[in-house]
């Protein structure tokens, strides 16, 4: 038997003719094409080349030899672009989480996206509103609004400033008119949450002035714009849902005080996986694409 590897010294001398060009193609020393090629006949127990002061020259059995040496490199080369391929294929689970709109408004179509181009990488998604724990294993990858998280185990990426305002029934503010400044809301009846919803929010209602009235709580931001969608109240939303929703009108311009960031959160241990690694930098570019083609379709629908 000989090592396979002694081949590819065997091909580099029938097609250079000498050990010296062979050495400099494979950038190695000469002595060791030369020891190799001793070798490989040793242990083929046939010379293949015929030595002389030009240089090396195949013999009867080298030839004979030679298609089946160039065979066995084709074959070798196609492993190893097959083994590289494998390598850049994308497989696995991920799992995220995030709140209920957020997965809905850019998780699911996302995902959908990323797995037309990576079939093998499968998601689950855990919509909760509270915060899982990702630096103990939970979830792969979070969407989450507000103040930063924390935790120096966990690496953030901010990807959103979510602009809130208030929203009405159309049939509503007709009936009740558009207010000219948030004093004007008093005759409003408001939607608002409950629950872990309950602060930045309710704060900002409750600074109206103490004749606001919350006739309705929901824990959920799809219960709040489905009960300000029937005609419950007015609301405060995220401009980008708020807007999508041709049953709503938004009474003012985007809140300052009430823009919110938001955040992908992932472990430095979950980032080094190739396939949560392209997830993460997908979500990342789909939110914030998503977020400027709508800002400036209102924009414009503003504008006319």
């Amino acid at each position: 038997m000989f090592d396979w590897n002694d081949l590819r010294f065997f091909l580099a001398v029938a097609r250079t003719g000498s050990t010296l060009a062979a050495s400099k193609s494979l950038n190695v020393a000469q002595a060791t094409v030369s020891r190799r090629i001793t070798t490989l006949e040793e242990g083929l127990g046939t010379p293949l080349f015929l030595r002389s002061p030009s240089g090396y020259t195949l013999s009867v059995r080298g030839a004979a030899m030679l298609p089946h040496a160039e065979a066995v490199e084709r074959e070798v080369e196609a492993l190893q672009i097959s083994v590289a391929a494998e390598g850049r294929r994308l497989s696995g689970t991920v799992r995220l989480t995030t709140v209920e709109s957020a997965a809905n408004m850019w998780l699911m179509p996302a995902i959908a996206s990323f797995r037309a181009k990576h079939p093998a990488v499968m998601a689950e998604i855990i919509v909760d509103d509270r915060a899982l724990d990702i630096a103990r294993g939970e979830a792969d990858i979070a969407i989450r609004f507000g103040n930063p998280p924390q935790d120096d185990s966990l690496v953030i990426r901010r990807i959103v400033e979510l602009h809130e305002s208030v929203y009405v029934q159309r049939e509503m503010a007709e009936e009740l008119g558009i207010p000219n400044s948030y004093e004007g809301l008093v005759r409003y009846p408001f939607v608002s949450f409950s629950g872990t919803g309950v602060g930045q929010i309710d704060r900002w209602i409750t600074s109206l002035g103490p004749d606001i009235q919350i006739v309705h709580r929901a824990n959920t931001l799809s219960s709040v714009i489905a009960a300000a969608r029937a005609g419950m109240g007015a609301a405060v939303m995220p401009c980008l849902i708020g807007d999508s929703h041709s049953g709503l009108v938004r009474l003012f311009p985007p809140i300052a005080e009430l823009t919110t960031p938001g955040w992908l959160v992932t472990t430095s241990a979950a980032r080094q996986q190739p396939h949560v690694r392209a997830l993460l930098d997908f979500i990342s570019d789909f939110v914030r694409q998503s977020v400027a083609e709508t800002e400036q379709r209102y924009r414009v629908a503003d504008a006319a």
